[in-house]
């Protein structure tokens, strides 16, 4: 009965952090209007940050800070917050090479990728129920970002015609073929959110790591890192010091809103979710976030939702379905 429980509390965490992550991702769409997505990466730490590392001391104390950078841990530490930033930094990289509706899809590969890192390295049992169920859920995922984004892409499309100088005809560029420069980019990004998951997956081996104490360290390492790139890219592209750009107050206090749902609830309800039914099921459970943003979309944007839309919905379903009965 209480293996049940903890399977049934599990799946229900896993779906929040796909809620979380997925309200996170428009509240940021919003906020990185006009701010450049390297600075606006720090920015939406600056007040999640500061709250995993208060309720982590209130709750865990001071010593739940320290386990982390121990001997057997810090390895894993290191990893699983360069491989979010670098995650981060790639996706970003490939939606200036390639339409969103290519590299979304792509980058939903990352539960593959943790996946074959827990069967290579023996860490999980992964049964063929759990990787039946995934693909049914990268597919669903797939079909609802693709031909949610078309519609938008046909709207785009006169905006991002160009005039050719010498027939002074226009020519559509969204008709051009994607550059292998961004697939290669999205699927980096995908290998290395894949890569943070398992890394973090093995940090919480360790029984004395609590999770939002965790979440405290690793994504202020994060926030660092991004910071230091924020600023170095500022001193290359300036040749000289100078601070990253600023962020106007409203667009700030989005930033740091978004920042408390994606990694104070997301974060947190996921890294539990693994602790209690592990990686294999809790990854690609919580990688149905693009749709709910679909859903969102449809609330807040009345955006009308079509046939494909259900069917990706429908398809998402009978995985998740899947993974429950596999746990």
């Amino acid at each position: 009965m209480a293996q049940i429980m903890s399977l049934a509390l599990g799946i229900i965490l896993s779906f929040t952090a796909a809620f979380a992550w997925g309200t996170g991702m428009v509240i940021f769409k919003v906020g990185v209007k006009h701010t450049d997505p390297l600075t606006a990466t720090y920015v939406k730490g600056l007040l999640a940050v500061p709250i995993l590392i208060v309720v982590g001391l209130i709750i865990y104390g001071s010593n739940s800070f320290a386990q982390p950078f121990q001997t057997d841990n810090l390895l894993w530490l290191l990893l699983s917050a360069l491989f979010i930033a670098l995650g981060d930094f790639f996706s970003l990289f490939a939606l200036r090479k390639i339409h969103v509706s290519i590299a979304q899809p792509i980058t939903t590969i990352y539960p593959f990728v943790t996946i074959l890192l827990l069967i290579v390295t023996n860490t999980e049992y992964i049964s063929w129920e759990i990787i039946i169920g995934t693909s049914l859920i990268i597919i669903g995922v797939t079909i609802i970002t693709y031909f949610s984004r078309k519609k938008d892409n046909a709207k785009i499309k006169l905006n991002d015609s160009q005039i050719d100088e010498e027939s002074n005809e226009l020519i559509d560029v969204t008709e051009k073929k994607a550059p292998i420069l961004g697939i290669i980019l999205a699927l980096l990004a995908a290998v290395f959110w894949g890569g943070t998951i398992f890394f973090t997956r093995k940090l919480l081996e360790d029984p004395d790591i609590e999770v939002i104490s965790m979440m405290g360290v690793r994504n202020g390492l994060m926030v660092v890192t991004a910071l230091i790139a924020a600023l170095s890219y500022s001193l290359i592209k300036n040749k000289g010091v100078k601070k990253p750009h600023a962020v106007h107050y409203k667009e700030l206090g989005i930033l740091m809103g978004g920042g408390v749902i994606s990694w104070c609830i997301g974060g947190v309800s996921f890294f539990t979710a693994v602790g209690m039914i592990g990686a294999g099921i809790s990854t690609p459970l919580s990688s149905i976030s693009p749709f709910i943003v679909l859903l969102l979309g449809s609330i807040f944007l009345k955006e009308k939702i079509k046939l494909p839309q259900i069917i990706g919905v429908a398809i998402i379903v009978g995985g998740s379905v899947l993974l429950s009965l596999a746990g």
